[in-house]
């Protein structure tokens, strides 16, 4: 998998394979890696700023990681507990929290999110692109409240402090539950990585649906809040779509009950808000790679095929085992899309 780092005159900050995680120990020695995801389960310190290990398992025999590759070389920290990769142009930074008590998920996350916002502006970048939310037991109960719901409370806390003009503003996300440790004193750990850059991207919602920001209060007494999509100029002809987490929703109400059917719907939706977003540059936008999250076992074989049907052509894709934010969705799917002229 790996290759020579090439010199490259393209201003995007950074390129994301999917390859066996058996590749991980030769591109650690690179100081042109800005990331690698792994999916297994971890309690391992914090050691490698740019190792992140979410525990999630993955539905296909392959171990396979995420392997974020730089152009340029990468400074790498930790700074009160989070950790940051560097190259110049983009800041890749990942916490995890312990909670302390099972009802501490809300106030948690308002930490979470605050002392993030803090550690990107000290390097000087104020701007938040993308943000991924792993945490355990994400439908269940504590004390009447699901924690997603308290989630949610308290990210909004923390960015209606943190941002000016809140619902113009907000990162592209995803918020997704992990397995719950049987011993864990309180309900188990906050897990966040996220993207942040020097200048801000463009904030893109999907004409099918009413914005997460927006949403009802049957959702909750403070609705999510992130974008569908951000879309971030690198040049005047190259550009990266980060794209949230996308469900079987249209308008703000959950469809469908099979799997297929909510598979069928997801796709419409991200085909919907591909082409949304590629109404606003000159250059057309291209899948790169999709991660798709199951609630159950699902056979990746078959999801694959349909994923390909719809969009023509074979994306590489990562498929992981997962709880939903919605109890009655089953399936889930982000990505990053490029647009270049090159």
């Amino acid at each position: 998998m790996r290759q020579s780092t090439l010199k490259t005159a393209s201003a995007l900050p950074f390129t994301i394979l999917y390859s066996q995680d058996t590749h991980a120990r030769e591109w650690l020695d690179d100081d042109h890696l800005l990331a690698l995801i792994q999916f297994r389960e971890s309690n391992a310190a914090l050691q490698d700023p740019r190792i992140c290990t979410v525990a999630l398992p993955q539905l296909e025999r392959t171990e396979t990681a995420e392997f974020w590759i730089s152009p340029w070389p990468v400074h790498t920290g930790v700074s009160h507990g989070i950790g940051y990769a560097d190259n110049g142009s983009i800041l890749f930074l990942q916490l995890r929290l312990d909670e302390y008590a099972e009802d501490a998920l809300q106030p948690l996350t308002a930490v979470a999110y605050r002392r993030l916002f803090a550690a990107a502006r000290a390097r000087g970048y104020p701007y938040f692109l993308r943000i991924w939310n792993y945490f355990p037991g994400i439908n269940q109960e504590r004390s009447g409240l699901e924690r997603y719901r308290g989630f949610c409370a308290g990210r909004h806390q923390a960015l209606i402090a943190e941002l000016a003009e809140y619902e113009m503003h907000l990162p592209a996300a995803c918020a997704l539950g992990t397995t719950l440790p049987d011993s864990a004193p309180g309900a188990g750990s906050l897990h966040l990585y996220a993207l942040a850059a020097r200048e801000p991207g463009a904030q893109i919602e999907n004409p099918r649906q009413i914005s997460a920001f927006h949403y009802p209060p049957q959702y909750g007494h403070r609705s999510p809040s992130f974008s569908r999509a951000v879309l971030k100029a690198w040049s005047t002809q190259e550009y990266q779509l980060y794209i949230s987490g996308t469900a079987s929703i249209v308008g703000h109400n959950s469809q469908h009950t099979s799997l297929i059917a909510q598979l069928d719907e997801t796709l419409l939706n991200l085909k919907t808000l591909l082409a949304h977003a590629s109404r606003s540059i000159p250059v057309p936008l291209q899948l790169a790679l999709l991660k798709i999250y199951c609630r159950s076992d699902a056979d990746p074989a078959a999801l694959r095929h349909r994923i390909v049907q719809a969009f023509g052509v074979d994306v590489p894709m990562l498929f992981l085992r997962a709880d939903i934010c919605r109890r009655e969705l089953l399936i889930e799917i982000e990505g990053m899309a490029v647009g270049t002229a090159r």
